[in-house]
């Protein structure tokens, strides 16, 4: 048994030999250098291509470009680095079968980039988005890079003290945000990250954004990292530490709620009742710190409120309105011969030809193929129509070289269309942005809810009801990475109206799983699923019942409790790589404190065997 003992003690010191400050570099740079990364960025989008592209040509990024290369160079020294250990240091190759969906994941977005008829953008990104299959397959190295370095508490020791040293910087530049004294903005913060100063902001003084692209995916970054702020401060017994970590997730807290990211309320709301819950003895135990915590956390609430007239309350009550919604202008649809425009269950064929003085001659017909009367207007500059099933005016649009055709104007809003701006065509078109011509078409319907709920969580309903029906159309490899907002029909201007995203390009569906879906096809979706419930159920074995005695399990749980945070958050938001690695760094983490918790485990259970046979 005394032998048992010691050969046990020299393995373990063995194992927790440290690592080289240049084996842990890499995570350091996803979990804190990578997140703060802005700096400006001038590119032509290619997108000019697509008739509903209504944008620059040229575009300026700030938060995700640069954060994409560094990103994929980094995933380039984790694959070296992992050479390096196993082939120069000699260190025995670890894995685990619950990475293997992943890898799947991993694969599959490779081919889909491959096979995408628009596989530049998934090799090179897209416009707002900057995660190209490189970036997707780098998620992969970085889980399990960290499945692999972190299986020993001094080298996570080592990386947290980084890791909170980036969230200090982010924490600092947040409250500068949300107390209206926006650092980015001032003329030092502008010349960090541009060459030009007097830059525009898109949001409003007050409102928190850090360095992540937009105030929703604050929500993404604390519910990341203010469980693990929290498990730090029963990793440690001194006074100045603990008050520093509770420091860090109230002022993380204040920051998410200033970003007015509902969803990022709610979930992390469920990631502290998580660990909560797994945790129940430590939180009971340390009673006053709970009871401090979820006061300072109302109060928080309170104060964000108030300094914003409400505006927190207000977005919560709105932030899943049910309230059906009528569109009296169903369709339009541009056809060789006429369009048709469906109006409160009605449809209305506009035929137009030109005279030998090219004035436009209109014929109006119904859906059942009757003539529909029309009159000019008091001051004869239109056309009204004297039918009361469509209350709408039309007129003769001649622009000199610029458009020729004829507006309809439908509840107060202007659509143009004509069959004269292209040589030897006589067939309909609608004008779309920057002037280009397009075909509407009738769009396939999505679930009756989502039809009739187009305001559904802040305008989501609407792009999940067209984003649905392409999982048929690319179910398989789906439409390649970074292919989105070319997969969706941004041409459909009608639904576009309806639901309020009128002028707006839709570059994602604010869903993870749908934009996993629609870009690399429903079987890398089930694989990335699968990685997620391997994990999830894996854990909740280990940390339910576990003593948390150590540093390692309480770091675990927390883990645990924001990756399920984020992918409950997932539901309502898309995979960015200003956020997106730090889930994966953690989650790769998580499995690597597993893995050594159920060795440990087992070797516990060796040692109580041996113990009792002696």
């Amino acid at each position: 048994m005394a032998s048992y003992n010691v050969n046990n003690r020299n393995k373990k010191e063995k194992e927790e030999k440290k690592f080289s400050f240049f084996l842990i570099l890499p995570v350091i740079a996803v979990l804190a250098i990578i997140p703060l990364i802005t700096f400006y960025y001038k590119y032509d989008t290619k997108l000019d291509q697509f008739e509903w592209y209504s944008g620059p040509v040229k575009q300026t990024d700030f938060f995700l470009y640069y954060k994409s290369v560094a990103l994929i160079l980094v995933s380039v020294y984790m694959v070296f680095a992992v050479i390096y250990m196993v082939l120069g240091e000699e260190r025995k190759f670890a894995w685990d079968k619950k990475l293997i969906p992943l890898l799947i994941y991993a694969i599959i977005s490779f081919i889909s980039a491959i096979a995408s008829k628009y596989s530049y953008f998934s090799f090179n990104g897209i416009y707002e988005q900057f995660e190209p299959v490189w970036v997707l397959i780098g998620y992969f190295i970085i889980v399990y890079y960290c499945f692999f370095v972190f299986q020993e508490e001094t080298v996570l020791r080592r990386t947290m003290r980084w890791f909170i040293a980036g969230i200090s910087i982010m924490a600092a530049l947040g409250l500068s945000q949300a107390f209206k004294h926006d650092f980015l903005r001032t003329e030092m913060g502008q010349k960090l990250i541009s060459p030009e100063t007097g830059l525009e902001f898109k949001f409003e003084l007050g409102r928190a954004y850090l360095t992540v692209y937009n105030p929703n995916y604050v929500g993404f970054y604390a519910t990341l990292v203010v469980p693990v702020l929290v498990a730090l401060i029963f990793t440690t017994k001194k006074l100045w530490c603990r008050i520093g970590y509770a420091f860090l997730a109230v002022s993380l807290v204040i920051i998410l709620f200033a970003s007015q990211s509902r969803a990022g309320v709610i979930t992390i709301i469920v990631s502290l009742v998580i660990m909560l819950l797994c945790m129940r003895k430590v939180f009971l135990k340390n009673w006053k710190i709970t009871v401090i915590a979820i006061a300072v956390f109302a109060v928080a609430f309170i104060g964000i409120n108030v300094m914003n007239q409400n505006i927190l309350i207000d977005r919560m009550k709105s932030m899943f309105s049910t309230t059906p919604e009528t569109h009296p202008l169903e369709s339009i649809v541009t056809n060789d011969d006429n369009v048709t425009i469906k109006y409160n269950g009605n449809s209305l064929v506009f035929k137009v030809e030109q005279d030998e003085a090219n004035n436009d001659i209109f014929n109006l017909e119904d859906g059942s193929g009757s003539p529909v009367s029309y009159s000019a207007t008091e001051d004869n500059s239109a056309y009204k129509i004297d039918d009361t099933r469509f209350p709408f005016t039309f007129s003769s649009v001649r622009v000199p070289k610029s458009f020729y055709g004829f507006l309809v104007t439908i509840d107060g809003q202007p659509w143009y269309f004509s069959n004269l701006m292209k040589p030897n065509n006589k067939t309909y078109y609608a004008l779309g942005g920057n002037m280009s011509l397009m075909k509407l078409t009738e769009h396939e319907k999505s679930l009756d809810f989502l039809e009739n709920h187009y305001h559904f969580a802040n305008g989501r309903g609407y792009i999940w009801a067209r984003t649905l029906p392409l999982l048929k159309k690319y179910f398989l490899l789906g439409s390649g990475p970074e292919t989105f907002v070319i997969a969706f029909p941004n041409n459909d201007l009608v639904g576009l109206y309806n639901s309020w995203h009128q002028n707006e390009i839709v570059t994602k569906p604010h869903c993870l799983y749908l934009q996993t879906a629609v870009q690399t096809g429903v079987p890398s979706l089930i694989a990335l699923l699968l990685f997620f419930i391997f994990y999830i159920v894996s854990s909740f074995t280990i940390y339910w019942k576990h003593s948390y005695e150590g540093y390692l399990p309480k770091i675990g749980v927390a883990i645990l409790a924001s990756s399920i945070g984020y992918m409950i958050l997932a539901l309502t938001n898309d995979s960015c790589v200003a956020t997106s690695p730090i889930f994966f760094a953690l989650i790769g983490i998580g499995l690597g404190i597993n893995y050594r918790l159920k060795k440990d485990i087992k070797n516990n259970k060796l040692q109580a065997d041996v113990q009792n046979n002696a």
